[in-house]
């Protein structure tokens, strides 16, 4: 797999955050972006500040460069959906990169994209300053931007950093510019027009939230503000709609100003504690932030927001952590409540499910103070070693207590034919609530611990015949392939189940699909644990039963049932059991594909998201049956070479996709290893080094104490010397004067 290019990356951003509309890049005068762009069919142009630019470019791309500056543009106003400046703005004067900024807003109709060096110049060297003046342009944050800076990113900006901008509606700054906001700033403000670490840490919640908002989904903004947390959890999920709900009426007027759409984002003056204007059981997810420590009772406030939410549906909520000063009271004179980790789970506890709880930073406040941004999943357990500025649950309301209220189907769009089943779980469940929370891959609980509750509840409260405790009873049994050491009782037990739920005369639809599902798991279990026949008994059993009435779909279990069985009668040297497992396989996708597709992806102009990947995971299978069909004559004399076929396309590509990352990673600890080895030899050296110079010292110690006891030693042999001399002359001198006549 060849390497992405790093214009191939930014284009990726660029596209994620501003989509496919026709775009302008106001470029320094490399167009190093229009390649990728027209290559990935955007109506995409360039100006520049050179003229032989202007002739390399066009001489490529005809018509699509021009020589322009840009605080000059020679287009009528929102020419374009998106302007991108990448390496231009940076090489202006301070007011020229405002005039810059003005005329992209004036071009864009949207979005502006932009990239810039903080290292160019002293004086405009930070993200807030750049911030800050995109702002005072009439930009705001794009709702996506956290997507091109993920949170912890922000504590070290690199040379280069990227801001994604939207167009704040030229009407709702007329009447609420940035020195309203300054204005309001002590009660609320918002946060996509600010800077900093506060407001990143505001923005971040409704990310994290956005991705536990399922398909369809009505959401609740609680305390709203100005409405920029309703902005981004439309923007950044599937929900279907989003209202905002905030006690103050110049909040709701500045939200509906800036950030209402039509009927999918609304505004309305409400009291967090009385919902009257919601009707019960009629939302599927909330966003409470900060607001719990402000009301006058919290648990009127939880009960109030339990009525409204739907059986399953989230609520996510968050409080500042123990925000209290030396006098062990919150000096904030609107905080009516001290809130704790351990507070939190308490009351929420007492009204919800308990899903994940989160520990969040941002550093620079009362507490914290110099601490980085951070944000911190953790299990929803009072004992926690984390500790952060906000606490933060994401909670369910219970679904087994949801049984008798009506269930409305709002992620997928249904046919309205009774031959339709793969989705109607109204017509198939005693409470097709717990499909959400319980079974349905990426709309269930993410945490196991709930999710084993809830699966052992509904064994408790279900029929025994019923598709939500074949659900359940299929959860438990992965649970126990996954923690691979179930006990020998346990096994006998839950074979038993499995088989008496398969025996089930004239299944449902989905009764069905708990059959085949339960004996393909039940074919795991028993293979983790080495009961090869029992496995053989359960994957065999699993194969005869004909998925066709409930949905196509479910043949993936048919074709990795199939798949084992080869794979266990090629180790007993079966190939002609191998042979017809195989020849099955095949026949069975191409019968499976041949049906009617309305139990694949119901209506053809409103697809079932599911319906075409699971189908070519079908076909994918079918590919691996093909090519060990292809070598199963050679597999006794090449058993490596048709280890390596039983995979299907697709599965190769991830095999390749793994090898490539396994040898990235072995490259990079070979590289740390080596700079560790390198560091510890620095040091030795250093400690070599600082020993020789201790020699040294020593050394030249001694020869100066050499040198005092020499320069000694030649002032006595003087003083001897002299002392000698002077003798050995008064010695003459008086053996002279006696000789005297």
């Amino acid at each position: 797999m060849q390497p992405r290019s790093s214009s191939s990356k930014l284009v990726d951003s660029i596209l994620d955050t501003c989509g496919y509309g026709k775009l302008l890049e106001c470029d320094s005068g490399m167009g190093m972006l229009l390649p990728e762009f027209v290559a990935r069919g955007i109506d995409a142009s360039i100006v520049v500040q050179s003229e032989a630019e202007v002739e390399r470019i066009n001489s490529a791309y005809p018509a699509r460069c021009l020589k322009a500056s840009p605080l000059r543009l020679p287009f009528p106003d929102e020419h374009v959906e998106t302007v991108v400046s990448i390496g231009g703005l940076d090489t202006l004067a301070p007011e020229d990169i405002q005039a810059a900024l003005r005329e992209f807003y004036r071009v864009s109709s949207r979005y502006a994209f932009v990239r810039v060096s903080t290292g160019q110049n002293a004086a405009h060297a930070q993200r807030d300053w750049w911030e800050t003046r995109c702002f005072e342009a009439g930009f705001r944050k794009h709702p996506l931007f956290y997507q091109v800076n993920p949170y912890e990113s922000l504590n070290n900006d690199s040379a280069d950093i990227l801001i994604a901008l939207e167009k704040a509606p030229r009407e709702a700054l007329q009447s609420y510019d940035l020195m309203v906001l300054v204005e309001e700033r002590l009660l609320h403000t918002d946060m996509l027009r600010e800077t900093g670490r506060r407001s990143d840490a505001h923005c971040i919640r409704y990310h994290k939230a956005a991705e536990h908002i399922r398909p369809g989904d009505r959401v609740l903004d609680v305390a709203c503000g100005l409405g920029y947390g309703s902005h981004i959890l439309y923007s950044a999920s599937k929900a279907r709609s989003v209202i905002g709900i905030d006690l103050s009426e110049f909040s709701v007027n500045y939200a509906n100003a800036h950030y209402s759409r039509a009927d999918a984002v609304r505004f309305e003056v409400g009291d967090a504690q009385s919902l009257s204007q919601i009707p019960d059981n009629s939302i599927d997810f909330i966003t409470a932030f900060e607001t719990i420590e402000h009301v006058p009772d919290p648990d009127i406030y939880l009960t109030e927001l339990r009525r409204v939410l739907k059986p399953s549906g989230r609520l996510m909520v968050c409080a500042p952590n123990n925000w209290v000063d030396e006098t062990g009271k919150d000096p904030n004179p609107y905080h009516l409540h001290v809130y704790t980790w351990e507070r939190l789970i308490d009351e929420c506890g007492s009204h919800f499910l308990l899903e994940k709880g989160f520990f969040q930073t941002a550093g620079g406040a009362m507490r914290y103070h110099h601490s980085p941004r951070s944000w911190i999943e953790v299990t929803p357990e009072k004992a926690s070693e984390q500790d952060g500025e906000w606490v933060l649950l994401l909670c369910m309301a219970d679904p087994v207590d949801g049984k008798r209220i009506s269930y409305e189907e709002t992620a997928w769009s249904l046919p309205d034919s009774s031959d339709f089943h793969v989705s109607a779980f109204a017509r198939g469940y005693e409470n097709p609530w717990i499909v959400r929370s319980m079974v349905a891959i990426g709309m269930r609980a993410g945490s196991e611990t709930l999710l084993t509750s809830l699966q052992q509840r509904v064994l408790e409260t279900s029929n025994e015949t019923s598709a939500d405790f074949g659900a359940a009873l299929c959860g438990q049994i992965y649970a126990l392939v996954r923690a691979n050491s179930t006990t020998d009782a346990r096994f006998r037990e839950v074979r038993n189940a499995i088989l008496r739920y398969a025996e089930l005369p004239t299944p449902t639809p989905h009764q069905l699909r708990w059959q085949v599902s339960l004996l393909f798991a039940g074919g795991e279990l028993a293979r983790k644990k080495g009961e090869v026949h029992v496995a053989r008994d359960f994957y065999s059993r699993c194969a005869a039963l004909d998925v066709m009435p409930y949905s196509p779909l479910l043949g993936n279990k048919t074709l990795d049932a199939l798949y084992w069985l080869t794979v266990l009668a090629v180790a007993e040297q079966d190939l002609k059991a191998a042979r017809t497992h195989l020849e099955r396989s095949v026949v069975e996708a191409t019968r499976l594909v041949s049906a009617s597709w309305l139990n694949i992806i119901g209506l053809p102009e409103r697809p079932l998201t599911f319906g075409f990947p699971e189908i070519s995971q079908l076909m994918d299978k079918a590919a691996r049956a093909a090519y060990m069909l292809d070598l199963l004559d050679d597999c006794k004399a090449k058993p490596g070479l048709f280890h390596r076929e039983s995979l299907g396309f697709f599965e190769r590509r991830l095999r390749e996709l793994e090898i490539s990352v396994d040898t990235l990673s072995h490259q990079v600890i070979d590289t740390e290893a080596r700079a560790q080895e390198l560091g510890r030899q620095v040091v030795k050296l250093d400690a070599h080094a600082q020993e020789l110079g201790r020699q040294v010292v020593k050394l030249d110690a001694h020869a100066q104490e050499l040198a005092r006891n020499l320069a000694r030693a030649q002032n006595t042999a003087r003083f001897y010397a002299l002392r000698g001399v002077r003798f050995v002359s008064r010695r003459i001198s008086n053996l002279i004067t006696k000789n005297k006549p």
